[in-house]
């Protein structure tokens, strides 16, 4: 990477991001209404109020560690598909007729089916897995196929065990574009888990938090939990993305 390049990959974001606060800023000035539009900076401060509080933090990371365990069961049963339909012809069809009906499941109707069902904490969890799935199960199942066939036809040739051929040939292949799934899933991951609270008003969250800012008209608060709920979502695609890019350069 040249320099002019580093520097357009820096400069071009922060210019962006600048306009996109612009924009909001000129947009609440003209309104000139806190309810119906905050302007940035009442948002910030919402933002650093937010911080001071215990009961933020303790929704903040309830949410977060429903949408990581959310995020471990969708990926290990999507790596798991990804393999069995890698290998097996007839297990392919069969996992390629469930998906496209999870996938086809309305998010809503099954969060409402699913309060009835589960504690409310439990809900939000089982909806993200089942919404998750399917993209996880498309991006590793395009990674394994993506593995040179020169060295699966090798690993055939020398009677290679299918143990090995996953964990000595497959997962050193694909792990790059792993770990850029796993930065979006995760990203994916918290923002459907908090839309999920909502809908399911689960106690010590993110969503509930939203939801209390919704029935109080604290639009600068619910502004607020939205840029930390984006923020977080960055961090893990950025993250991932310096994290696959060193992986693709040591290879």
């Amino acid at each position: 990477m040249n320099k002019k390049t580093a520097i357009f990959n820096i400069v071009v974001p922060i210019l962006t991001v600048i306009v996109i606060f612009s924009v909001w800023l000129i947009s609440s000035l003209s309104v000139a209404d806190e309810i119906i539009l905050p302007t940035p900076f009442a948002v910030f401060e919402e933002v650093i109020e937010l911080l001071k509080t215990n009961r933020f933090y303790q929704s903040y990371f309830n949410t977060l560690l429903r949408s990581v365990v959310a995020f471990l069961v969708s990926f290990v049963l999507a790596f798991i598909f990804a393999i069995i339909s890698k290998f097996s012809s007839i297990l392919r069809k069969i996992i390629e007729t469930i998906i496209p009906i999870i996938r086809a499941l309305p998010t809503i109707a099954v969060v409402l089916l699913l309060v009835l069902w589960v504690d409310s904490s439990v809900a939000p969890v089982v909806v993200t897995t089942l919404v998750v799935l399917p993209t996880m199960y498309t991006s590793l199942l395009e990674a394994i196929n993506e593995v040179d066939s020169d060295i699966i036809v090798m690993c055939k040739v020398y009677k290679i065990s299918l143990k090995r051929q996953i964990f000595e040939v497959y997962l050193p292949m694909i792990l790059p574009t792993v770990i850029v799934a796993i930065g979006t899933g995760l990203s994916l991951n918290l923002k459907l888990m908090v839309a999920a609270e909502v809908l399911s008003s689960t106690a010590r969250s993110m969503g509930i938090l939203l939801q209390e800012s919704k029935i109080y008209f604290e639009t600068a608060n619910m502004f607020a939990l939205v840029l930390i709920s984006v923020i977080t979502g960055l961090i893990f695609e950025v993250t991932s993305n310096v994290i696959s890019k060193g992986l693709r350069r040591k290879r």
